[in-house]
């Protein structure tokens, strides 16, 4: 088992064992290890204390143990800080395990190995992102995927938590902490974001930071259900209300003491926003056909990929509901505002895709970090993943780099559709000859930077004679 190998790291032994419940009350607990500790009286003391009571620098949602027990899967960690009351700080690996009876988790077991001559989670890393100065790459975490939390329960449920949102941009960060704050009442919330952000992501964590997260997440699309069709899927219906009616839960009364959330909430009929302004104001939903007016107690998330002034301005979005939906609001930046999450981002998805493709992936060249850098990805995180999803399928299974050469042909791809799309919405106010010379502007100059500005790998790449491309250089201005 390739897991406790790396935990043993071929010692064949563990320095520690613990095992606590739900409620974290440390049931059992032995250290072989000095550094954890020496003295086995000590042991038998903390049975029964509160195990984020005695390692003092652990929470829930940072402690291996309790996301295992949370995921109900094994949970690998290396370099993980803990720092024990009147103790110095150590660094560990540990294997957490959930412990089951039947099908309940009953409590977890932490299995670790300390690692000598280690004293922070910073030693033997460099500061850049793990950066190796003498391998000019970015070092893969392979295990980063296994950290990440995700909840797999049947029925609705939301399966993300702020774990699963990875990043290290400092608006980004603000906005994690922002959902804490936001899941402690029953306001409700407006998320707005480009397409690809991930603002369902951040809607599942909100829910699962909620005193709600044991009630149902309930997702809904408002433009992939047809007009006529929607309020009926919202609301519900009432034997007789039409030919054929019956009586039918809506999906607000089946996110009842839970969560709604409804995406591209501007793609709502605007008749239709009214009636879902009184369920927000008064807490009642009447099915259609229905005298009756039952009562809700939902928190609803809403979601809009177009800035909601400018759906208001366009008539898609009412402004009574927008400000009602906007008592508590996020605002994802795009990818290509936080591009100091394109490494971490690079790292998880490697990680996630070696395990699925059964890939083995080290280390992502700076070239590949650099070029990626350098696109705007309109798709944001989303673009960014099919990309990597693609070059990952492709590579080799023996190889351990993954290079430029790996991506190349699929970015290529993604900035010629880019341009082609901009060529086609500028087609209307152009005339023929001045779109494609405006395209053949725009390839050669992708190209030309693709290639940074070598203009004979740039002609090979655009099948034509150096000469002509120095001409065409020339004629559009372009160096």
């Amino acid at each position: 088992m390739k897991i406790m190998d790396k935990l043993f790291n071929g010692k064949g032994y563990i320095d520690g064992i613990t095992i606590i419940n739900l409620q974290g009350e440390i049931l059992f607990t032995a250290k072989f290890n000095n550094k954890l500790n020496s003295n086995p009286e000590e042991d038998y003391e903390v049975v029964g204390e509160n195990f984020l009571d005695i390692y003092e620098n652990l929470t829930e949602e940072t402690s291996s143990t309790y996301k295992a027990m949370t995921l109900g899967i094994p949970i690998y960690k290396e370099q993980q800080m803990l720092k024990s009351k009147g103790r110095d700080e150590i660094v560990i690996t540990s294997l957490s395990i959930p412990i089951k009876s039947g099908n309940t988790i009953v409590g977890g077991i932490d299995l670790s190995v300390s690692e000598d001559g280690e004293s922070s989670l910073d030693d033997n890393r460099n500061d850049d992102n793990n950066i190796s100065d003498d391998k000019d790459m970015l070092k893969v975490d392979s295990f980063k995927y296994n950290k990440v939390e995700t909840l797999h329960r049947e029925g609705h449920n939301a399966k993300y938590t702020l774990g699963s949102i990875i990043t290290k941009n400092k608006k980004m960060l603000e906005l994690k902490e922002y959902v804490k704050v936001a899941a402690k009442c029953n306001l409700p919330t407006l998320i707005y974001g480009e397409t690809g952000t991930g603002k369902e992501l951040f809607a599942q964590a909100l829910h699962n930071c909620s005193p709600r997260k044991s009630r149902p997440f309930i997702s809904q699309n408002c433009a992939a259900i047809p007009e006529n069709l929607l309020e009926s899927i919202l609301f519900g219906t009432s034997k007789g209300a039409f030919t054929g009616a019956v009586d039918n839960i809506g999906l607000i009364e089946m996110a009842n003491g839970g969560t709604l959330f409804l995406d591209e909430i501007n793609s709502m009929p605007l008749h239709l926003q009214p009636k879902l302004l009184r369920v927000l104001e008064e807490g009642t939903l009447r099915r259609i056909g229905s005298l009756v007016n039952i009562k809700i107690d939902v928190k609803i998330i809403a979601a809009m990929n177009e800035e909601p002034l400018r759906a208001i301005e366009n008539k898609e979005l009412r402004s009574d509901i927008y400000y009602r939906l906007n008592a508590m609001n996020f605002n994802i930046p795009p990818l290509r505002d936080r591009k100091d999450d394109i490494p971490i981002l690079l790292d998880f998805m490697v990680s996630k895709y070696n395990s699925m493709f059964n890939k083995n992936i080290q280390y992502i060249t700076k070239n590949v970090l650099g070029e990626i850098s350098k696109y705007d990805w309109p798709g944001n995180i989303r673009e960014l993943e099919n990309i990597m999803v693609y070059a990952m399928s492709m590579v080799d299974e023996t190889k351990e780099n993954l290079e430029f050469s790996d991506v190349e042909s699929k970015l290529d791809e993604l900035l010629i559709s880019d341009v082609t799309q901009q060529i086609e919405l500028d087609v209307d106010t152009k005339s023929l000859k001045e779109s494609v010379k405006e395209y053949e502007r725009r390839i050669i100059d992708i190209t030309l930077r693709s290639t940074e500005y070598n203009i004979a790998k740039a002609a090979i790449k655009l099948s034509i004679p150096r000469q002509t491309l120095q001409r065409k250089v020339k004629e559009h201005n372009l160096i």
